[in-house]
């Protein structure tokens, strides 16, 4: 169903649930410049939608995924939860609006937790959609065997974060009253370069090189982040437990053994 759409929120009528973890969204920054009103609809609309739902069945458990994008371009590294927001594209700016009603739910007696997400990356990425996910859109041309191109330049970081790790704080965050009207930065604290991740990659293939063309930056493209996740460690007692090369291992080995068979 379409989340932005009122018309397709009859097609759960007869359902029950006590929880929603809310991840349904347009996931690139660069695609909101293609489309903003659909990135509108997709983060603001359909975020306002399922909450009415939620308030009209008395459901009051409502966890969001945000992003990292609300902080636009840091002022300060690692950023935390306190940093500004100033968002540089459509996608940082629906979250932002979405966000806000999260928070005004949260005044009504929801018990909402807003994720803001750094870069995720593990398997069952869609490595179709090279607009969205720094590692997915890497690993995408040498599955292809064809030259990565990078855009923007080689020294721009990330925090970059194994999905395994980021369903475990979900898992925590759920039922636990710490979490209820928080908003936390979800990280592991850690800077990897575009460099650093293009080595790491294409190390797993056994290879020390591989041609890599770089190309012009996207629009709003941060130039680097890094959470500061002490609050969600100090609050839910979380933290990162996949190392950056072991879960680069992982998401290729998921990856080839669907190209060839286990």
């Amino acid at each position: 169903m379409d989340l932005g759409d009122r018309a397709d929120y009859a097609r759960l009528n007869g359902t029950t649930f006590e929880a929603v973890f809310h991840l349904a969204a347009q996931s690139s920054g660069e695609a909101s410049f293609v489309d903003p009103w659909n990135d509108f609809n997709s983060h603001a609309s359909a975020t306002f939608l399922l909450l009415d739902l939620c308030r009209r069945r008395n459901v009051n458990r409502f966890l969001y995924g945000s992003s990292m994008a609300v902080y636009g371009e840091p002022q300060y590294l690692p950023v935390d939860e306190l940093h500004p927001t100033n968002p540089k594209t459509f996608y940082a700016a629906g979250k932002l609006a979405a966000e806000s009603y999260v928070r005004l739910h949260s005044t009504l007696g929801f018990a909402t937790t807003i994720f803001r997400m750094f870069s995720v990356y593990g398997p069952n990425q869609n490595l179709a959609n090279r607009m969205q996910g720094m590692a997915s859109i890497y690993l995408s041309f040498i599955l292809e065997s064809k030259p990565i191109v990078v855009k923007g330049a080689k020294d721009r970081f990330r925090d970059l974060i194994y999905i395994d790790d980021v369903v475990q704080a979900w898992l925590l965050a759920w039922e636990n009253a710490n979490a209820f009207g928080k908003t936390y930065n979800l990280g592991t604290g850690r800077k990897t370069t575009v460099e650093e991740l293009l080595r790491g990659l294409i190390g797993s293939f056994g290879r020390s090189d591989y041609p890599v063309e770089y190309a012009a930056n996207t629009p709003g493209d941060q130039h680097g982040m890094v959470a500061c996740i002490d609050k969600l460690r100090n609050e839910l007692g979380w933290s990162p437990a996949v190392e950056l090369s072991t879960g680069i291992s992982r998401m290729v080995k998921s990856y080839t053994e669907r190209q060839t068979g286990p």
